[in-house]
């Protein structure tokens, strides 16, 4: 039947997001105490923010296999 998702498939989906979902947390975090404390340079923060949205990328395309995403 043409458009079902395994239970292999649904589970790496589930897992990419999960972690897509964990990074953006932790960058929203970063963002956070960027606005509280004002002590470290906005392209620090920007950097750091960059980082892990980079490996949250990096490891939800490796989840799905490496095919995600490729340019």
């Amino acid at each position: 039947m043409e458009g079902t998702v395994s239970e292999g498939e649904l589970y790496r989906l589930q897992r990419a997001i999960e972690r897509l979902m964990v990074g953006h947390r932790e960058a929203f975090g970063v963002i956070d105490q960027e606005v509280e404390d004002r002590e470290s340079s906005a392209q620090e923060t920007l950097a750091e923010v960059q980082d892990i949205l980079s490996g949250a990328l990096e490891d939800a395309q490796s989840i799905l296999g490496g095919e995600e995403g490729q340019a």
